[in-house]
C-alpha cells in the first residue's frame, strides 16, 4: 500500500517538473524571439531612416536644379520602402510651384513614382487609394482624369475630397466645372479643404460657377455657400451680394450677404433692413453701416440704439463711436440727447470701452 502512494506521488511530481520545464522552454523562446524582433526593428528603423533622409537629399537639389533631376543617381526602392517614397515625395511636391514642381515631376518620372501610384489605386483599401490619388494630382497625370471623376463621388469623405483636388490640379477648368456644384451638396468635405481647392483654382476660374451655383440655390444651400464667396473676384462678389440683398427676404441669407459687404457703396434695401423683423439681419445692418463710416447713416444708427434687442443696441452704439466724423464732444452730445435711458446706457458704454468716456 506504501509502495502505490509513492509510485503516484513520484507520477504527480515528474508531470509538475515537465510542466515547469515545458514553461521555462516556452518563456525562453519568447525571450530570445522578443529580442530577435527587437532587433529586426531597430535594425528596419535605421534602414528606412536612412531611405527617407537620402531622398530628402535628392528632392532638396531637384528642386533647384533641372539638372539634378534628370541625372541624379537613385537609390535602390525596395517594395517596403513604396510608401515612404510616395509620401516624401508629396510633402516635397506640396511646398513647391513653378520649375520647381516641374523639376520633382521630372524626378518622380524617373523613380516610377506615377507606376507605383497606379498600383496603389487599384488597392481595395481606402488609405493606398488616397495616397495614390494625391500623387496623381501632384503629378497633374492626365492618363487618370476618368479615375479622379469617378472618385469625386466616392461615399469616403477623404477620398473623394482628394479626388476633387486632384481633378483640378490635372485639369483646372474642367475640374472646378465639376466642383463647384457638388460642394452643395458634399456637405461632409470639411470647409478648409473645400477653400484651399477654390484658392488653388483662383479667382477668374471659381467666379463664374460660384456666383451661379448661389444664385440658384435654395435658401438654406445659399446661406452655407456664400462663406466660400469672398474667394470669388471682387466685382462678381459686390454684384452678387447686391442680388442677394434685393431679391431675398431669408434671414439666413441676408445676414451671410450682409457680412461680405465691403468698404463704402450703395447697398440695395439698407435702410430698410434696419426695420428687418429678424434681430441678427439688424445687428448685421449695424455692422456694416458702422463699417461704411457715412455721414448719411447716422439716423439709421441712432434709430437701432433703442431696439428691443440688446445685441443690436449694443452693434449700433459701436457702430456710431467708430465714425470717423464723430469725435469725443460730438459722441457725448449725442448720448446727452437720447431720451431712451436704454439707448443713453448702452452709447455710454460703446464710448467708455473705447476710452473716450
Amino acid at each position: 500500500m506504501e509502495w502505490l502512494f509513492q509510485s503516484d506521488f513520484d507520477a504527480v511530481t515528474t508531470t509538475a517538473l515537465w510542466s515547469i520545464a515545458g514553461v521555462l522552454v516556452t518563456t525562453v523562446i519568447l525571450f530570445v524571439y522578443t529580442l530577435a524582433l527587437r532587433a529586426a526593428t531597430i535594425v528596419g528603423d535605421r534602414g528606412r531612416a536612412r531611405f527617407i533622409r537620402d531622398w530628402r537629399i535628392i528632392f532638396a537639389a531637384s528642386m533647384m536644379s533641372s539638372d539634378d533631376a534628370q541625372n541624379t543617381p537613385l537609390p535602390r526602392i525596395r517594395r517596403s520602402d513604396r510608401t515612404d517614397l510616395l509620401e516624401e515625395w508629396n510633402s516635397a511636391r506640396s511646398i513647391v510651384e513653378g520649375s520647381a514642381a516641374d523639376n520633382l515631376i521630372t524626378l518622380a518620372r524617373r523613380a516610377g513614382v506615377p507606376q507605383l501610384a497606379r498600383k496603389l489605386l487599384r488597392k481595395r483599401r481606402v488609405r493606398p487609394r488616397i495616397l495614390a490619388t494625391q500623387t496623381l494630382g501632384n503629378l497633374r497625370d492626365t492618363e487618370h482624369l476618368d479615375d479622379m471623376l469617378a472618385l469625386v463621388e466616392h461615399p469616403n469623405t477623404a477620398l473623394s475630397i482628394t479626388a476633387a483636388m486632384a481633378l483640378v490640379q490635372i485639369d483646372p477648368d474642367k475640374g472646378i466645372n465639376v466642383f463647384v456644384p457638388m460642394i452643395e451638396k458634399r456637405r461632409d468635405w470639411p470647409k478648409n479643404r473645400v477653400s484651399i481647392i477654390l484658392r488653388t483654382a483662383g479667382s477668374e476660374r471659381i467666379s463664374e460657377p460660384v456666383y451661379r451655383i448661389i444664385r440658384s440655390a435654395n435658401n438654406e444651400n445659399r446661406a452655407y455657400l456664400l462663406q466660400f464667396a469672398q474667394l470669388v473676384e471682387s466685382e462678381v462678389l459686390d454684384a452678387l451680394v447686391d442680388d442677394l440683398i434685393r431679391d431675398s427676404d431669408d434671414p439666413a441669407v441676408l445676414n451671410a450677404a450682409l457680412k461680405l459687404v465691403r468698404g463704402y457703396r450703395g447697398v440695395p434695401r439698407i435702410a430698410a433692413l434696419t426695420q428687418h423683423e429678424t434681430w441678427c439681419v439688424r445687428m448685421q445692418t449695424a455692422i456694416v453701416l458702422g463699417r461704411m463710416g457715412q455721414e448719411e447713416h447716422l439716423s439709421l444708427l441712432e434709430s437701432l440704439l433703442d431696439d428691443r434687442e440688446w445685441w443690436v443696441r449694443y452693434r449700433a452704439a459701436q457702430a456710431i463711436v467708430s465714425l470717423p466724423f464723430l469725435g469725443p464732444n460730438q459722441l457725448r452730445q449725442l448720448r446727452a440727447q437720447q431720451t431712451d435711458p436704454y439707448a443713453a446706457d448702452m452709447l455710454q458704454q460703446a464710448i467708455a470701452e473705447v476710452g473716450l468716456a
